[in-house]
């Protein structure tokens, strides 16, 4: 149980992470804002919408965290450390897993390699050695 509430935790520190570095990329993300009114109703105001994908968004990072909490507590039980964590296994997978994410962000906007790498090592670091030492502490 004390997975979950780990990977919630994990999650919920990924989301504030995010909003913070999608808040100093307001300039690159201008372009945005055109299409994403015309999806809203006719008069919504952009800081509505806005608060309104904000907490979307820190609710989906919970939501994720969750999820890698209940993979924690399922691979816990075989587990041996290495790596720095309680869980060789689902660090590894983790690592893999955010290589991929990394790799897939570089391939489609090489510009934002500094984001990506940002990201990618703020979601190893969260999930594959916060999470599971919360989840053992």
């Amino acid at each position: 149980m004390e997975a979950l509430l780990a990977g919630f935790v994990a999650g919920y520190a990924m989301g504030v992470f995010s909003l913070a570095l999608l808040a100093t990329q307001v300039h690159a993300l201008a372009g945005w804002t055109a299409p994403l009114q015309r999806r809203f109703p006719h008069g919504a105001s952009l800081p509505w919408i806005t608060t309104a994908l904000a907490l979307a968004g820190q609710a989906l990072w919970g939501l994720i965290g969750l999820l890698f909490g209940g993979a924690y507590w399922a691979l816990s039980d075989n587990a041996s450390g290495g790596l720095g964590s309680p869980s060789l296994g689902f660090t590894v997978g983790v690592l893999a897993l955010s290589a991929f994410a990394f790799a897939a962000a570089w391939a489609l906007r090489p510009a934002s390699w500094r984001g990506a790498t940002f990201a990618a090592l703020l979601f190893a670091g969260l999930f594959g050695w916060f999470l599971p030492h919360l989840a053992e502490a």
